[in-house]
């Protein structure tokens, strides 16, 4: 009786670890990267050294493909703009890679949001 309930136990513990790391690709600093770079574009690009302590926080995992592995998740990414911080919650897609730069590809991100966001932090850069 023992030993199927170590099994289990075993099992579960395994998935949690395998859920922790795929959380943790989610809030990556490659992830958070690649964010940054749909808003480096245009004029706001000269402005990009002011953008490297922006931070990605509060992330889950909304839903995983079981097939491609590709995560769905959501998360608050904060922008320093001059003297204030933009903050927008975006939704996001990755998928593991084997050959690249970063674990896991930016894939999408929903588009209300990031528009919202991208806004947003035209206007706190007067633009």
């Amino acid at each position: 009786m023992k030993l199927p309930v170590l099994a289990v136990l075993g099992a579960a513990l395994l998935l949690s670890a395998c859920a922790k790391k795929e959380a943790e690709a989610c809030a990556s600093p490659d992830v958070k990267d690649q964010l940054m770079r749909i808003f480096l574009q245009g004029a706001i690009t000269e402005r990009s050294p002011e953008f490297k302590d922006s931070a990605l926080r509060d992330v889950a995992i909304l839903e995983k493909d079981p097939d491609s592995g590709v995560l769905s998740c959501v998360g608050t990414l904060s922008v320093p703009a001059g003297q204030q911080v933009v903050e927008g919650v975006l939704q996001y897609r990755i998928a593991p890679v084997a050959k690249s730069d970063y674990d896991y590809l930016l894939l999408d991100t929903a588009g209300a949001n990031t528009t919202a966001l991208a806004q947003r932090l035209g206007k706190a850069l007067g633009q």
